[in-house]
């Protein structure tokens, strides 16, 4: 069973979580170790990640989003935040995290905001 789909949208990779509970899990590294794996597969990593089915966030969900964005970084790519949760889009705001990761409305927003990455 898998826990998140991808789809190449404009040259942007979509990530889209089955449900909260895979990236939640503590002890989820597979789910991890397979985001960071597709990160280094892709020579531009531009990756919009679609959260509307996350309804909540963990500690271990937050550091996977965060290593995440700095696997993604690293590799002068963009990540991008779209549909969130009213109780998602609070923690993070709360976290002061809402600063750190780039979030908007929509896909197309999303797709967007990666392909005004402009390469230095």
């Amino acid at each position: 069973m898998s826990i998140f789909t991808t789809r190449d949208e404009e040259g942007a990779l979509l990530v889209s979580f089955d449900d909260a509970s895979g990236l939640n899990d503590f002890r989820n590294t597979p789910l991890r170790d397979a985001l960071f794996e597709i990160i280094q597969e892709r020579e531009d990593p531009r990756v919009a990640i679609d959260m509307d089915k996350v309804d909540y966030l963990s500690s271990s969900g937050v550091a996977i989003l965060v290593g995440l964005k700095r696997r993604i970084e690293t590799r002068n790519g963009k990540i991008v935040l779209f549909r969130l949760q009213s109780i998602v889009h609070d923690l993070l705001q709360v976290m002061k995290l809402d600063r750190y990761f780039v979030i908007v409305d929509d896909e197309k927003e999303a797709v967007a905001s990666l392909r005004s990455v402009s390469s230095v």
